[in-house]
């Protein structure tokens, strides 16, 4: 017998979840618990304690960084950005050859105003141009890519255009040469 058969009786599972694992003296670690946006009700996070966090590893036949700026300390997620080292089988013309793809990018907090600036916020304090270019340099020396390529929405290829990137395809593209 399955375990559910007409959906989800309960609305708050991560709730039920959490708690459970408090139960279980296990700590959650996902994404969502440690963004700065739910953290900064409860914690001040100080930006001399923001460090840059970085994690490899093999994935779907290419090599992925996770790279973070966390308040270690607290364990505090203030920002992500997830590149990828194209493998031989790429579909796509735009990632073609030597090339790298950011496929994620976020920086947590409360929101900011596009053009607003608020120092007691993270939102626009520079966390995701400083993830961008670490992403480039990462992309250039160690994969050896001539191209970054952006996954990018409407709304955000401005921000992309100001970091030198420009519209291929679906994507945003920088040459790295």
């Amino acid at each position: 017998m399955p375990l559910v058969t007409s959906g989800v009786e309960k609305g708050n599972l991560r709730e039920l979840a959490l708690a459970r694992m408090e139960d279980l003296g296990l700590k959650c670690r996902d994404v969502r618990t440690r963004e700065a946006g739910i953290q900064d009700i409860h914690h001040k996070i100080r930006p001399d304690e923001v460090e840059l966090v970085r994690r490899d590893y093999a994935a779907n036949e290419g090599w992925e960084t996770f790279l973070s700026y966390e308040d270690t300390r607290q364990d505090i997620l203030i920002g992500l950005l997830r590149l990828r080292k194209c493998g031989r089988n790429v579909t796509c013309p735009e990632l073609v050859g030597r090339c790298s793809i950011v496929r994620e990018l976020h920086v947590y907090g409360t929101a900011v105003p596009v053009h607003g600036r608020d120092v007691d916020k993270l939102q626009h304090q520079g966390y995701g141009t400083l993830l961008m270019e670490e992403a480039e340099r990462i992309a250039r020396k160690e994969h050896r890519s001539k191209k970054l390529a952006v996954i990018s929405g409407v709304g955000t290829r401005h921000y992309y255009r100001k970091l030198g990137y420009e519209l291929e395809g679906p994507y945003m593209v920088k040459c790295l040469a």
